[in-house]
């Protein structure tokens, strides 16, 4: 397998699972699935020579750590340390290390409390440490990277499936409105001077570019642009009672009305306008927002 072929699976698009709920799932199964294992695979003579516990009371302790350890990984350290746009832009890579980096936790959590709780601890003590971490990752990542191809996969074609119907349903409904009556409004700047005459149903989409947006409009089947300072966020507050224009993206206001065309899945979704040579994107959080807006009758 070549290096470039690896370096694009590692960095294909990937979605960012991970919730609470689905935390305190994974974490409830893989604990109650340590603790059996132990309580099959570790002899109670070896249980009572080396630990001061108990054999259940040292299972259910290993369950535990197991519980706590995926807890940190999978929802302290992200709600800590993960920016937005790094679960925005997960890849097939960083879910990779993600597991690589929960099975080592999960290795040095299990192999700490051994440690506090072996009644003499013989031998190199550090040496026996790392070898029992690596030991563990080296079962556990094999399978844990195969869950994540066979996972991509499955998703990618339930995505591309979902999102191909609802591509062809949307475009059905896709309204045009040439022949509709202009209305205009009036939208202050930051500039004192500058006001934005603002054709709502020529209106196509908004672009963030820092303190300045574009403002992409079609009139006479001509396109044009023009900057205005003025951030995205109050472009977006001032168009609020008109259901059809959404942010699509932190950096996108768009009329859904002038959609010409949808390209894409649910991981990578993008829209186009008649005579706009660039695609306008819809983030992964903005998707379900983007859809609901179909919803509304009339739009």
């Amino acid at each position: 397998m070549s290096r470039h072929y690896i370096a694009k699976i590692i960095h294909k698009p990937y979605p960012y699972l991970f919730h609470l709920k689905r935390n305190l799932i994974i974490a409830f199964v893989l604990g109650i699935l340590i603790c059996i294992v132990n309580v099959l695979a570790v002899d109670q003579n070896y249980v009572d020579i080396n630990f001061v516990f108990s054999k259940p009371f040292l299972c259910t302790l290993a369950g535990l750590m197991t519980f706590f350890s995926i807890l940190l990984v999978l929802e302290v350290i992200p709600r800590i340390f993960f920016k937005p746009d790094l679960k925005e832009n997960w890849t097939v890579g960083k879910e990779c290390l993600l597991i690589v980096s929960l099975l080592f936790v999960i290795a040095i959590f299990n192999n700490t409390l051994s440690l506090m709780i072996s009644k003499e601890p013989s031998g190199n003590v550090l040496l026996h440490f790392l070898n029992s971490s690596f030991y563990v990752v080296l079962l556990g990542i094999a399978p844990a990277f195969l869950l994540v191809w066979l996972n991509y996969t499955i998703l990618l074609k339930e995505n591309l499936k979902k999102v191909s119907l609802y591509n062809e349903q949307l475009e059905s409904r896709i309204i045009h409105n040439e022949n509709e009556i202009s209305e205009i409004i009036s939208i202050q700047t930051s500039n004192k001077n500058e006001v934005i005459e603002l054709d709502i149903n020529g209106f196509l989409f908004a672009k963030s570019e820092g303190n300045y947006i574009d403002v992409y409009t079609k009139t006479l089947g001509k396109v044009k642009w023009k900057p205005y300072r003025l951030t995205i966020q109050k472009f977006e507050e001032v168009l609020g009672d008109y259901p059809f224009i959404i942010s699509t993206h932190r950096s996108y206001v768009v009329n859904i009305r002038n959609i010409n065309a949808t390209t894409g899945n649910a991981r990578n979704y993008r829209i186009s306008f008649e005579g706009v040579p660039h695609e306008v994107p819809v983030s992964r959080n903005k998707f379900q927002t983007f859809k609901d807006a179909f919803t509304i009758k009339k739009v």
